[in-house]
């Protein structure tokens, strides 16, 4: 009798983990569906393949000081767009890894910059790297690539430009 109460303990155990397993599975799918369709198709257009969407990363709003100071100094270094149209508005930056980027063969993080739910940029990090060095544009580039000029004068031009 203790064997067969052992053996329905068991399979309770071994149905009620895969259950769940199979709960987060499904959560993580119904992220990926509800992600923001300008979110998908911005990734897409570039040719990148989303793997999977880990969400929110971060909420702030953007200011002259927080441009001014590392990392968002870099982070905004790094976008095609025009940081003082932003001013003043809440950035979200959604966390998305993805395939087929150039920064890496395998998989690559990108935090995805949004204001009133449409992307404006982001930056790249090679997805599981646990260095502390680098920064990338959406598109896997350095600021050095970005920018017309050497990284000292830049970033002094930069600090100058955006100071109060």
């Amino acid at each position: 009798m203790k064997w067969i109460a052992g053996i329905m303990l068991s399979l309770l155990i071994v149905t009620g983990c895969s259950n769940a397993e199979g709960v987060e599975q499904g959560n993580k799918r119904n992220e990926l569906s509800k992600m923001k369709t300008d979110s998908r198709s911005y990734l897409e257009n570039k040719g990148y393949q989303i793997v999977s969407y880990d969400g929110r990363a971060e909420s702030y709003e953007l200011t002259k000081q927080k441009i001014i100071s590392l990392p968002y100094m870099m982070y905004w270094g790094l976008q095609l767009v025009d940081p003082s149209k932003y001013f003043g508005k809440t950035i979200n930056v959604e966390k998305f890894i993805v395939k087929n980027h150039p920064l890496a063969k395998g998989k690559v993080d990108i935090y995805l910059y949004e204001v009133d739910g449409q992307p404006i940029g982001g930056t790249s990090y090679p997805h599981g790297d646990t260095s502390d060095g680098g920064y990338w544009s959406i598109d896997g580039k350095t600021i050095e690539e970005l920018q017309p000029k050497s990284y000292q004068d830049w970033s002094m031009e930069w600090v100058n430009k955006y100071s109060d």
